[in-house]
């Protein structure tokens, strides 16, 4: 009995300090941030997870301001979702990934600087048009864009494929 309590206080305390490590972000800029510290990192799985899944979809379909005939022809959007974002999840990060070899872009020593929103809102839920994350690397100054943002209940998440391009000085 003494084991099982234990167990589950340490079950909880784990889940806690795991859920206070990994917040979601709750501003357009927090996302920005996110987006460029996950591709910095090389890390798919916390890239990945910036993306709108079936549920959170689902869950903003319920929140819209769509008529109820709207929300069952974008019910049916919804189904299968996970599997087109994770697919285009990876993709984008793969050709982030290629683009920064082109670039000779060595992410351990690229600094963030700022990040611009076009704030929406979109059937009556908060978003962006675009976000667009600035960084600079070896006198160079580069741009990751990120279109298509919306709030969800987990966080702000995007649905398109993130790209980058140099910007001109």
């Amino acid at each position: 009995m003494l084991k099982n309590q234990f167990i589950l206080v340490f079950a909880l305390f784990a889940a806690l300090a795991f859920s206070a490590c990994s917040s979601a972000p709750e501003t357009p800029e927090e996302f920005g941030q996110a987006v460029f510290d996950a591709i910095k990192s090389h890390n798919e799985k916390d890239f990945r997870a910036l993306y709108l899944t079936e549920d959170e979809f689902s869950d903003i379909i319920e929140r819209s301001d769509l008529s109820e005939d709207g929300k069952n022809q974008e019910r049916g959007r919804a189904i299968g979702l996970d599997k087109s974002m994770e697919k285009l999840a990876i993709e984008s990060f793969e050709g982030l990934e290629r683009l920064s070899n082109n670039y000779s872009i060595d992410w351990s020593k690229a600094n963030f600087k700022k990040v611009d929103v076009i704030r929406a809102v979109h059937i009556g839920i908060q978003g962006a048009h675009y976000i667009d994350v600035y960084f600079d690397y070896n006198g160079f100054e580069y741009a990751l864009h990120i279109y298509d943002c919306l709030e969800t209940e987990n966080g702000w998440k995007t649905f398109k494929e993130v790209s980058m391009s140099a910007v001109a000085k």
